[in-house]
Order: structure tokens, then sequence, then C-alpha cells
């Protein structure tokens, strides 16, 4: 009887309207569900476009203050006649690319930070170039980075005036005479110190005036500071001072060549380097 009645139970065919009824209840669940994310989604949407247009016409967001940090060379004048076009525009509204490019124009100014300070602040944060010498031209002398840009004019009130010139030098030369200049003064600053005037040779020599021997030395780039201790060994035993030489010749992996002004013996074999010294008199 008992499994009678469980065989039974299991095999009653299924109530289909209750199920159908179950069916359309998740079904409509799901919709309300639906619904409810749009319409969360359409709020956000448009609670972000009202503030969007609210900060964009907001006479609170109007620019009151413009604060430049970071200018030394840079002259005051130049920077307001940049800045006072900012002044009473929204500051969403501030097109930072045409800051970045305004700023750009002045020649001491390498790049630019840009922030915004609610509700009415617009900083700017200036990094100016470093000159690392002077470049001839015609018969200027411009400040000259370590890019090899040459950028602002030498001015007495701005500056350094006793950086080492660069001459007859244009393109990849320009650039390969300061990385030298950079290099040394980082590296030598014995060496720079004594560097008044720099010029390129190709294909990688230069032609460097010492001012303390008045003469120019001719040497590569990658061995001059060695080559150059050699040759101030032969001037210390020769006793050589300024003007004594008409120049040296440090571009020889074997050899030094140096041309007294005048006649000078063999002694100077005795100076303090292992290089071969030749003498042309």
């Amino acid at each position: 009887m008992s499994s009678s009645y469980e065989s039974a139970r299991f095999l009653r065919p299924p109530d289909v309207g209750r199920i159908r009824r179950n069916q359309r209840r998740i079904h409509a669940q799901r919709i309300l569900m639906i619904a409810f994310n749009v319409l969360v989604v359409a709020g956000v949407l448009l609670t972000a476009l009202w503030m969007y247009r609210r900060t964009q016409s907001d006479v609170r967001f109007a620019v009151k203050a413009i604060e430049v940090s970071g200018a030394t060379h840079t002259p005051r004048a130049a920077l307001d006649a940049i800045t006072k076009q900012y002044a009473g525009l929204n500051l969403f509204r501030i097109d930072i690319d045409r800051v970045q490019h305004d700023f750009g124009g002045l020649p001491w100014v390498s790049r630019i930070a840009i922030e915004k300070k609610l509700p009415d602040t617009l900083r700017i944060i200036i990094v100016e170039r470093t000159p690392v010498a002077l470049l001839q031209s015609g018969g200027d002398l411009r400040y000259v980075d370590v890019q090899g840009v040459a950028f602002a004019d030498l001015s007495p009130t701005v500056g350094d005036s006793d950086l080492p010139v660069i001459t007859h030098a244009s393109g990849a030369e320009l650039v390969r005479s300061v990385r030298l200049v950079a290099e040394l003064r980082a590296h030598d600053p014995q060496v720079f110190s004594r560097i008044s005037e720099i010029r390129p040779i190709a294909p990688n020599g230069f032609a460097v005036f010492d001012r303390q021997l008045g003469a120019f030395v001719y040497a590569n780039g990658g061995d001059l500071s060695a080559k150059w201790r050699s040759l101030y060994g032969i001037v210390e035993a020769e006793h050589l001072g300024r003007s004594d030489i008409e120049y040296a010749d440090l571009r020889f992996n074997d050899r030094i060549i140096v041309k007294p002004v005048r006649p000078i013996t063999a002694a100077i074999a005795s100076a303090r380097t292992s290089v071969a010294v030749q003498i042309t008199n």
C-alpha cells in the first residue's frame, strides 16, 4: 500500500498553472531589475550632465588668482602678458594645450605643469632651461641647453656669461659639442674650468681653447680628459706657461704633439706621462 502510494505521488502530473505563474513572476522581476538599472544609469548621467553644465557656467569658478612659480630668468612682464588672458575664464574651460603652447613660446621655458585649484585658482609651475654653453651665431652669442637648443640671447641680467663658447657648429655638431661640455662640467670640472671656446672637427674631434695655456688643444671627445692630463704633465715638466705653445694635438693614440712658440729641448721626455711626445719646432 505504501509503495503504491509513493509511486503514485511521484507520477502525478505537475501543476502547470503554478509553474507558469512562477515563470511570469521571475520574468517580471527581471524586467523590473533592468528598468531599475536603466533608471540609475540615466540618473547618474543626468546628474553628471547637470554638474558639467553648472561648472562650465558658474561664475564661482571664474579664475581670480593665477600663481606662477619656478621662473628665475623669464621676465615677469612676459609671464604677465600671457597669464592676464586667463583671468576671468572658467577654470574648467581653460584649454591645457593652449596654456602649454603659450608658455612654450617663452625662450627660457622648457616645460610647465598646470594645476587647477578649486574654486578659482590656476597654478602654473615652470621648469626653465639650463644653459650649458654659449653659441656664437654671426655676431651674436646665444645660450644653448644640453639638447643643443639655442634659446635666448646673452644678457647681462640673466644666465651665466662665463660659459664656454661653441663656434662653427650647428645641428648634430652642435649637439655633440654641447654634450662634451656637459660631460666635462659634470665629471671633470678642472678641465672644464680651462675651456673658453670649443669648435667641432669632423668626425669626432674638437678644437678647444685652453684659457690658461692661451692656445688651442685638438682632441677627440672620448679620451679628452686623460690626454689633457698627460699634456698638463708635459707643460709642468717643461715649465711652459701661457702663450708658450702655439697648439697641442691629442688626437693620436700613441703620441702627443706639441708645437712650441720657441724651440725647446728634448727634456720633454722627463714629463710624467706614458705617451710618446712629439715636439714640432
